[in-house]
């Protein structure tokens, strides 16, 4: 199961683990999950290292899917 799956379920349960967020963003959750993901893609590491920048950069590319989906669902 997806973690939106997971999200999505508890939030139709009315269980949602959840809460909002009360802080200030100085921009959009899922372009600053992008923008960290090309950061993490601009690390200079060696091949030995390479698979966890790649799986970093990967993890961050999904949660801003995760958020995506998540806002066009309630959306709907």
């Amino acid at each position: 199961m997806t973690a939106f799956s997971r999200y999505r379920v508890c939030e139709l349960l009315d269980v949602v683990p959840y809460g909002p967020y009360d802080g200030d963003l100085e921009g959009e959750p899922a372009a600053l999950l992008e923008e960290a993901a090309l950061a993490v893609d601009g690390f200079d590491v060696a091949v030995e290292e390479l698979s966890w920048r790649l799986a970093l950069g990967d993890a961050l590319r999904t949660a801003a899917a995760d958020i995506r989906m998540v806002r066009d669902a309630r959306d709907v």
